[in-house]
């Protein structure tokens, strides 16, 4: 890399104060090298690299520094330079390595890895990317410019919208949990539904979103996924959900818009969550949410043995209820 700091304002919107240096890169503040841009979101992020003269510092308001840039928003920012200094590519072409269906539809400047199966009547828009040892069941349709990297399963009939990422090691669309329990057995409920994924979601590595028993499970547009999350069939995630690592949604749950689950949260079956909704890590979910607010029920880590002794008047609560 090699760039000038009055270039990157100019990319990322910001205003250059002092030195206009040329720079070959960026570095971090736990890092800093002489010669490189550091994003400083806050003050004391800047302290930690104020004695470095060779950079040049973004930050969000003035400093007493040689060469920073003055933007709004730090962290916007620095998405905006990766983005563009540091562009993904991917390859292009069909591997002789790969299995494609004749009645599959291919789109320009489409990428099939070896050993990547693509089935029946499969639809791959434009600029999709497909890494080795991906497979897409039949009846699938793949939106322009999605990526699925290494290892991405997606059963038949699934829906993939536009710039769409899926990491490794995810599956979508497959069978719902759904069993009926009678005296003669355990009876499997065939879920005939399907996954559709809307435009611009992105799903973490070994993530699972099953299908629906009839109708669809939907992931709303603009979502993005964490890795080691469970979407049971027949749930609705909203537009712009941000779902954490290890969340796990039952059946038939529906979330808002701009809704938040940190990690390990988990919702019970048929639970509505409003608009605004953040649930806090690690938090229990039993019944609808109301829109616009935070919620949260968990229990820091404490000493074991004075959990047993907490524990030991926990039971005895109804009896002093009593008394």
């Amino acid at each position: 890399m090699n760039f000038t700091a009055s270039e990157v304002a100019q990319r990322i919107g910001g205003k250059l104060f002092g030195k206009d240096l040329r720079l070959k890169g960026i570095s971090s503040v736990q890092r800093p090298e002489e010669g490189t841009i550091i994003f400083c979101p806050s003050l004391r992020d800047f302290e930690n690299v104020r004695e470095k003269r060779e950079i040049t510092v973004v930050v969000s308001q003035k400093v007493n520094h040689e060469s920073y840039i003055l933007v709004e928003d730090v962290k916007l920012s620095l998405a905006r330079f990766l983005n563009f200094y540091f562009n993904e590519e991917h390859p292009s072409g069909i591997s002789p390595n790969a299995y494609v269906e004749d009645s599959a539809v291919i789109g320009k400047d489409v990428y099939v890895g070896p050993f990547a199966y693509v089935g029946k009547h499969v639809v791959l828009e434009d600029g999709v990317k497909v890494y080795p040892f991906c497979y897409i069941g039949d009846y699938t349709h793949i939106g322009k410019g999605s990526i699925l990297f290494s290892g991405v399963k997606v059963y038949p009939r699934s829906v993939i919208g536009k710039r769409v990422r899926v990491h490794s090691g995810a599956v979508i669309g497959a069978d719902g949990f759904g069993y009926y329990i009678t005296k003669e057995g355990i009876f499997k409920l065939n879920h005939i539904g399907n996954v559709i994924i809307e435009d611009d979601v992105e799903i973490g590595a070994n993530t699972t979103i099953d299908r629906a028993m009839i109708d669809s499970t939907v992931i709303g547009r603009e979502t993005k996924i964490d890795n080691l999350v469970m979407i049971a069939h027949n749930c609705e995630i909203g537009e712009r959900n941000i779902v954490v690592s290890q969340v796990g949604l039952s059946g038939s749950v529906k979330t808002g818009k701009n809704v938040v689950l940190a990690g390990q949260v988990g919702v019970a079956d048929h639970v509505h969550i409003g608009d605004n909704v953040q649930v806090a890590a690690k938090s229990g979910v039993s019944k609808d949410l109301e829109p616009n607010k935070t919620y949260g029920a968990n229990l820091p880590a404490i000493e074991w043995s004075k959990w047993k002794r907490i524990y030991v008047y926990l039971l005895k609560l109804p009896e002093l209820f009593k008394k």
